[in-house]
């Protein structure tokens, strides 16, 4: 009657187990998913138009390879964690006057990418997305190639990704409708 009553309790331990890893592992699928979503432009529809550096651009006139390399830079923004409400303090993540580029889309919805401070122990950032009246404070970096000696004890507190990034987010309007030089 003993090993029942173990075998019963081994059962419902290994039971508990198996839907606590399989809670945890869901939990962490639905927070890979999150992430993906909030810069994924695709999901919200067709852009109809882009405000940079306080700049409308004119998307029928916009030069399709320059708005295709712009693009591109802007995929190279990857989100590390999304931050919770206990966790944001505006006034300690947010620049002063910051890069802003706004989105909206053929459905009316506007998205709005708001650079914040760097943080100091690494090479991510801050970044404010405002749509549908939220906001999602996130901590985000910029994948971009940049020299850096393996020796280098600092390489990974560079701010040169944060520079890059910001860079981006204040092309000049003219880059949209200029020819790019080979």
């Amino acid at each position: 009657m003993k090993n029942v009553y173990l075998l019963i309790i081994l059962i419902l331990t290994i039971t508990a187990a198996y839907f606590t890893v399989e809670r945890d592992e869901q939990d962490q699928a639905q927070e890979i998913k999150q992430k993906r979503e909030i810069l994924a432009l695709s999901s919200y529809g067709q852009v109809t138009g882009i405000k940079i550096s306080g700049a409308s651009i004119d998307l029928k006139k916009t030069k399709d390879e320059n708005l295709k390399l712009f693009y591109e830079e802007l995929q190279k923004l990857k989100v590390d964690r999304i931050l919770n409400n206990e966790e944001v303090k505006e006034e300690l993540l947010s620049l002063e006057s910051p890069p802003k580029l706004k989105f909206t889309f053929e459905n009316g919805k506007e998205v709005s990418f708001i650079l914040g401070q760097k943080i100091a122990i690494g090479q991510q950032f801050y970044m404010l997305v405002e749509s549908d009246k939220k906001k999602h404070w996130l901590i985000v970096r910029f994948e971009t190639a940049f020299p850096a000696d393996m020796k280098d004890k600092d390489r990974l507190r560079s701010s040169i990704p944060y520079q890059k990034f910001r860079e981006v987010l204040q092309t000049p309007e003219s880059f949209f409708y200029s020819e790019l030089k080979e």
